[in-house]
């Protein structure tokens, strides 16, 4: 039994993986804790150089295809044995005391779930890792560009206050979770390819009475995009996906529906805005995204609202 299992899923990163494992070994010294890989069969010989640089100082699990982010954090999960399980994405750095701290916070609070830590970029910026659990109000905010103004998780205060606080829910490049609370279930939502497995979590232990908590005291280095960047249209539209598949999970089909919707709107909306700066390449990228996902999203929605045989894996 260990204090905590390191949880990585990797896919075609492999110099970032070394760096990542690297920076753990360096700030987990007094932690006892174990280090779990599933490779997502890259291509880059990434399983390889773990067991030649790690041997065994890390677990390499290695799947013959891509099974996506849910399922791969379920296999490692299931072979795990520590009280806590750390979540990290491959494309990050830990800091001195930045798992010690989050631990820490954790250990004192038994009511917590769940519990995360500042994310910046390699540019020194923090990158938005607060996320508020979905509404119709918040879906029209950002369709009409007022995100920005009206939410906190916008602003650099919300991530430099003094004491830990409470959060609906964390990005998953870093989310320590009690095993306790999962309470015998999957670590995640395996209905998910990529993406909203973290607000699926966040939203499942928070109805079970483990909210989730921020510790700005702890900090990771994030570079961000690393495996889904590969395939940006693909990922984009997953996300699209799994966004009304969240949405029927947790809400009646009523407000599901209307959650789509608005979400649709933002779509649209982002789309138009895009066309202001088709002058630069990355904004050309940026239209086709948004365009792909506005006139895909539709479809999505009408077959996964008439599959009446659709069950989720876990229920709420």
């Amino acid at each position: 039994m260990f204090e905590l299992s390191i949880i990585i899923i990797s896919y075609n990163v492999r110099e970032y993986l070394l760096k990542c494992i690297d920076s753990i070994k360096a700030h987990t010294k007094n932690i006892s804790h174990e280090i779990i890989v599933v490779d997502n069969n890259s291509g880059d010989g990434s399983a390889e150089a773990l067991e030649q640089t790690f041997g065994r100082d890390v677990t390499v699990i290695r799947n013959t295809g891509n099974v996506g982010f849910a399922k791969a954090n379920n296999q490692a999960y299931e072979k795990s044995k520590g009280e806590f399980i750390l979540m990290l994405n491959p494309d990050t750095e830990v800091k001195e005391g930045s798992i010690a701290r989050v631990l820490a916070f954790m250990k004192n609070t038994p009511s917590a779930g769940i519990a995360a830590c500042r994310i910046m970029g390699p540019d020194g910026k923090f990158q938005k890792s607060i996320h508020p659990f979905t509404t119709v109000r918040r879906n029209l905010l950002s369709a009409f560009f007022l995100d920005r103004l009206l939410m906190p998780e916008h602003r650099r205060s919300c991530y430099y206050q003094a004491q830990p606080f409470g959060v609906d829910s964390v990005s998953g490049a870093f989310m320590l979770v009690r095993r306790a609370a999962l309470n015998g279930k999957p670590l995640l939502n395996p209905e998910y390819f990529m993406y909203a497995e973290e607000k699926d979590l966040a939203l499942r232990l928070s109805r079970a009475g483990w909210p989730a908590f921020f510790v700005p005291s702890a900090e990771i280095l994030h570079y961000g995009a690393r495996s889904t960047g590969l395939t940006p249209i693909t990922m984009f539209l997953e996300l699209q996906k799994s966004q009304v598949k969240f949405y029927l999970n947790f809400y009646g089909k009523g407000y599901a529906f209307a959650l789509c919707m608005s979400w649709w709107l933002t779509l649209c909306t982002q789309t138009v805005a895009s066309l202001m700066v088709l002058v630069t390449r990355k904004g050309r990228r940026r239209f086709v995204l948004f365009l792909r996902a506005a006139l895909s999203f539709p479809v999505y929605v009408i077959h996964l609202f008439a599959d009446e045989n659709r069950h989720p894996s876990i229920h709420p």
